[in-house]
């Protein structure tokens, strides 16, 4: 990989830190979201979480907006990486960290590993500028399991009773599996 395109790489990653630091900490003001987000917003941006699914810029920015007057929270980015298809037209952010509930923060703050994707084009440079990115998509993944193992007690019962059981359990279904083909194997073999 040339400088050049290491270097468009790096910031593309200190961009989408940004958009991730700004969309994911509830402090930050509309206006702030206005200026530091929308200018990479694509007209037909589609948002995606476990829970809902949401297409273009005006529902995208409501919904941003709504969230950040709704909820407290904070992201702590852990990793962060970009990569762009070989004609560099066109790439994708992952993010991967924590987001922080604090909904309840006097009480507990909630953990929840988040993996953010951010789909992209990149604009042709103005005379003199540099490409920016056009967010297309933006994905919210975590999973339901972390939900459940970051609530104070129904998350110690989770990790410390319910997954072991599950897991002597289907280490038993797994042994007697195996003694059944071995015996249709052996039945067939004769």
């Amino acid at each position: 990989m040339s400088q050049k395109d290491q270097a468009l790489i790096h910031r593309l990653e200190e961009r989408f830190r940004r958009v991730t630091e700004v969309l994911y900490d509830t402090s930050v003001p509309a206006d702030v979201l206005d200026e530091e987000v929308l200018p990479y917003l694509a007209e037909d941006i589609v948002f995606t979480d476990p829970w809902q699914r949401g297409a273009g810029i005006e529902d995208y920015r409501l919904g941003a907006v709504g969230f950040h007057l709704m909820f407290s929270f904070d992201f702590e980015v852990y990793q962060l990486n970009v990569q762009l298809e070989e004609n560099q037209k066109k790439g994708r952010a992952i993010v991967d960290g924590v987001m922080n509930l604090k909904q309840f923060s006097w009480l507990y703050t909630y953990p929840l590993r988040t993996i953010l994707v951010y789909d992209f084009t990149l604009d042709a440079p103005a005379k003199g500028g540099r490409p920016q990115p056009r967010i297309h998509a933006h994905e919210e993944m975590w999973s339901f399991g972390d939900m459940i193992a970051a609530v104070p007690v129904a998350g110690w019962f989770y990790k410390n009773i319910f997954r072991k059981g599950f897991s002597h359990g289907f280490l038993a279904a797994s042994a007697l599996s195996r003694k059944l083909s071995e015996a249709r194997s052996h039945r067939n073999a004769t």
